[in-house]
Parts: structure tokens; sequence; C-alpha cells
């Protein structure tokens, strides 16, 4: 056990104020590059046992919550546990935080001295880092706290450049470092750092070589893979509880692009293929695609699935279809083209989803081009979504003629708001209520202060305990009644203001009033999604839909506006 220091027994013996509890959240994190040099003594069951231990004797301190981050860098505070537990600190449900050491808590010195120079003691919340014997509330911040977040920030960089060189070392002598095997493939139970062939997938891809090799395209492999019964590769994961993510829980479909990876891929005739993306743990840089000719290749690393004979048939197929389709880029640049005022904002009303859109040239018109919106699952699985495409021109005028309907609906809201709003009953209950608010704050504080010198009559011993606790449940209680008090004119206020300030966002659309043509400014300002079903209905999805409901709502539901 760590000996501790005599701040630190200082502050465990030092006997809490009468009725003061703190309430803690204790928080662990373990960052990716621990995983690899911790070997699981800095894991996050025992960062937390570590803290309970230390709240075992601590009568003034009860357990509110544990926050962790698993796999996150220390190197920013962009972190989801963190952020929780900071939003519990601000609404006042967490005044003690407890961490094995600082650098659980960050390893970027500036933000971390930030947060402990002035955040902290400003909303009056302790911090207690047990392995490095700090805890503000027995002493005030010292020059070793710095000069320890910088050497952790050091440490993390160090720790991540080492990361990255020990994976670069495992690539290149052909040992497996992903997350999750190739489809097809499987980690081996006796060495996760090598992979198996999976017997129940593995003619799967076979298949999947067999037919391109005979001139299937990818969208018929996959309608060929879907009529079989045959889950996609992320579906087959989380069924056999290697991905967790229920997101692919229902997925059934294979898509053009799963394919086409697979057919590319130079794991299957046995080479190790890796590296085609990086990320820098420290800096907390997404990750990036590599180029190509970077990867880390290692050949003859574990058995073979597909034959380099039929490997290289499909290889001279994938070649001569790029080739074609490069040769045909440009051919209609001549042609005009449309901008795709619709991108991401039309789905299928079948299945749900997204359509693409499609452009044709007919051949005896050449400059001529036509638009349509499609659905990829009917091109794909026609048996399972009913609807096939629309023309863009006819989805164009119903959208339009759309828009003008309500242009004219938005023009009688205004109408009926600015009346609304200029009504001399409605301003002085505005009025009335922001007064009520400003009352409501000052009593708060008066409260509050109150409290606080109470207190401090109690410390001087200018009172007893027993005074200083009745009168203390009822300032709470009369700080709980006004505090509720300003929250229900807090709500009513702002049902007035809503209503008051309508007319501000309706006339954003007004600027669009005397449009001619359909262009992609109106569509992001007025539509959400456009939802097109089989028999060509069409539902428009509007952006202030709930504003206008939740308006309409107060006033059909009898709100007192005045």
């Amino acid at each position: 056990m760590a000996r501790k220091s005599k701040r630190m027994i200082a502050a465990e013996q030092a006997a809490p104020l009468t009725g003061h509890i703190y309430h803690v959240a204790v928080y662990v994190r373990l960052s990716v590059e621990d995983t690899y040099y911790k070997n699981g003594t800095d894991s996050l069951s025992n960062q937390e046992e570590m803290a309970r231990d230390y709240l075992k004797d601590k009568a003034d301190m009860k357990l509110y919550k544990v926050y962790s981050d698993n796999g996150e860098t220390g190197s920013n505070f962009e972190r989801q546990g963190f952020r929780d537990m900071m939003y519990d600190v601000y609404n006042g449900k967490v005044n003690c935080i407890i961490v094995k050491d600082l650098s659980r808590f960050g390893r970027e010195y500036i933000e971390m001295g930030d947060y402990l120079e002035k955040i902290f003691p400003l909303i009056g919340v302790r911090f207690i880092a047990i392995n490095d014997h700090y805890d503000n509330n027995v002493t005030s911040f010292d020059i070793s706290v710095p000069i320890k977040n910088i050497i952790n920030t050091l440490y993390a960089k160090d720790l991540s450049k080492k990361s990255a060189a020990a994976l670069r070392i495992k690539q290149q002598s052909g040992a497996f470092i992903g997350s999750y095997a190739a489809y097809g493939y499987m980690k081996s139970k006796e060495d996760k750092h090598k992979i198996v062939v999976d017997e129940e997938t593995a003619p799967v891809v076979q298949m999947i070589f067999e037919w391109k090799a005979q001139g299937f395209g990818y969208s018929s492999i996959c309608r060929k893979l879907y009529d079989r019964g045959i889950m996609p590769p992320c579906r087959y994961r989380y069924d056999k509880g290697i991905i967790k993510d229920k997101k692919y829980a229902d997925s059934v479909f294979w898509r053009t692009h799963t394919i086409k990876t697979i057919l590319e891929n130079e794991v299957y005739i046995g080479n190790m293929v890796q590296g085609r993306r990086k990320s820098r743990f420290f800096d907390g840089m997404g990750e990036i695609k590599v180029d190509k000719r970077d990867w880390s290749v290692v050949q003859n690393t574990h058995e073979p699935i597909i034959s380099q004979e039929l490997f290289d048939t499909v290889q001279k197929q994938l070649t001569a279809a790029r080739e074609h389709y490069y040769s045909n880029l440009g051919k209609y640049n001549k042609v005009s083209k449309q901008e795709n005022i619709f991108k991401k904002k039309v789905v299928c009303g079948d299945c749900g989803a997204p359509l693409i859109r499609y452009k044709s040239v007919k051949p005896e018109n050449k400059n001529m081009v036509h638009y349509s919106y499609i659905c990829p699952h009917h091109a794909l699985y026609p048996t399972r979504c009913g609807f096939y495409s629309i023309p863009e021109n006819d989805l164009k005028k119903i959208v339009m003629d759309s828009i003008r309907m309500q242009q004219s609906y938005l023009s009688d809201m205004d109408t009926m708001f600015l009346h609304i709003a200029n009504n001399t009953a409605v301003k002085k209950k505005q009025a009335s209520l922001t007064r009520a608010i400003r009352d409501s704050l000052a009593n708060i504080s008066y409260i509050k202060t109150s409290r606080i010198r109470m207190a401090s009559d109690l410390a001087k011993g200018l009172i007893f305990d027993e005074e200083f606790t009745f009168a203390k449940a009822k300032i709470d209680e009369q700080l709980r009644t006004e505090t509720e008090k300003l929250n229900e004119t807090r709500k009513k206020l702002d049902k007035f203001n809503a209503i008051i300030s309508a007319s501000k966002w309706i006339r954003v659309f007004k600027k669009y009033h005397d449009a001619k043509i359909l262009t992609r400014d109106m569509v992001e300002a007025f539509i959400e999604k456009i939802i097109i079903y089989p028999d060509k209905r069409i539902e428009i999805v509007w952006t202030y839909r709930d504003k206008q409901s939740e308006l309409m709502s107060l006033i059909r539901g009898g709100e007192a506006i005045a």
C-alpha cells in the first residue's frame, strides 16, 4: 500500500462540518496505451476498488456514482464519461471528485491546471488524487501539481510513440493486431495475434470469388447471398458476440461495397494486410486513410481461402472494370449538369433507405440528361421493397407546390402572432412575469446569504447545534419553495416569449415568397425530410414542425396569454 503524506493523513482525520456530506464522483479511465503497457495493473476495476477502499472510513463522504472512460486518451477532455461527470457537477449533484492519481484525470497540463486551480475552487468542488496525496480541501495548490501534470503530458506523448512503434513492429512481423479478423477468418484461440480459417464463413468467401469470376456483378452477388439467407459480416459478428452494437442486430442486406472490399483483399490468399488507417493516440487525431503503397503487407502468414489463380482472375476483371469506368468518366461532361437540391433529404417510404439520384442520357439525344430518384434496396432486393423510382422534375413540382401552400399558411400564422405580440395585456403579463423572476432571484440570494451567516455563527460558537439544525431546516424549506416558484415562473415566461417571438422565425421564410424555381437553399430552409411511398404518395417533414406544433398547442390548449 502506498505511503500517506502528512497532509493526506490530516485530511482523513479532520472532522467534517456538522451535517455536511460530500456527494462523491469516482472517476476511472483506461487509455489505449494502458492496454499495451500496464498489463491490467491500472484496470478500471482496480482504480474503482482503490477509490471505494478509500471511502470506507469517510463518514462525510457518500458515493454518488462511478464514471468511467475505457480506451480514451488523457491528453484531452473530450471523453463521454468525463463530460457526464462534469454535467452532474455543474448541476449540483456532485461536489467531490476522487481519482486514483492525477494522470487518470488527465494528462493535458494546461487544461488540467485550469480545473484544479480555477474551476473547482470557484464552484466549491473537492478534488482528491489518492496516490498523489493531493486534496484541495486540505492544502492550497502547490508547484508540485503542475509539475506532475507536465510530466504526465510528456509521458502520454512518449507512451503514444512507443505504442505506435510497437504496433508497427507487430505489423511488419505479420502479427494480427486488429479488433476482429476479416470475414472468412477468426482470431486463433491459442494466439490472438494469428488468424485461422472460419469454417462457417470461408465457403461464403469462396462463393463470392467464384461468382465474380463467372461474371456476376456486385448487385447480383448481393442478391444471391440474400436469397440464401446468408447474413452480412456485421450481422454475423453481432450474432457471434464479436461486436456488441445493437444497430447491427437487424442487418440482413449485403452492400456492394462489402463485396468489393472482400474481392480486393489479399488476406484471402494468405497475406496479412494491415495499416490501412492510422491515428495518433496522444493528440486525439481521428482515423485517416493511408495510401495503399504504405500499407503493411506480409506474405504467407496464414492459411489461404482462395487460390492465387482465382484471385488473379478476379483482379483482372476488377482492373478491366475500373479502366472501363475511367474511360467513360467525363464522357458527358459537356452535357449540362444540375445541382442535386434534394441531396440527403429523400428517403424510401417502404424500406427507409436514402434514395439516390440516378442520371441517364438517351442515345438519340445525348445533350439531354434525365434524373430520377431510385431506391438502392429495390435495385438489389426487389422483393423486399416496393418503391422503384420517381423523376426529379415530378418531385420538384410537388415540393414547390407544397412550399407555396406552406408560405400561405405561415403568412396567416405570422399575422396571428403579430397581433398577439402587440396586445397591451400580453406585454403587461410578460413584464409581470419578468418582475416575478427578478424578485425570486433576490429572495433566493437573501436566503443563501442567511444560511452562510448562520453557518458562520455556528462556527464561532454564537449558536448551538440544535438551534442551527432547526433554523437550517426552515431555511432549506424556504429555499426549496422559492426555487420551485422561480422555475414555474420561468416556464410561463418561456411560453410567452415563444409566442411573442414567433414572427421572427416565420419571417425567415418570407424571403422565398416570390421565388419562381425551387433551390437548394429553399429545400434546406423548409424541409427536413421527404418520404416517398410506392404509390408515389409523398410526405414532407417540415423543419419547423415541432415549433409550429408547440405554439399551436399553447394557444389551442387555452394557455392564458393575457
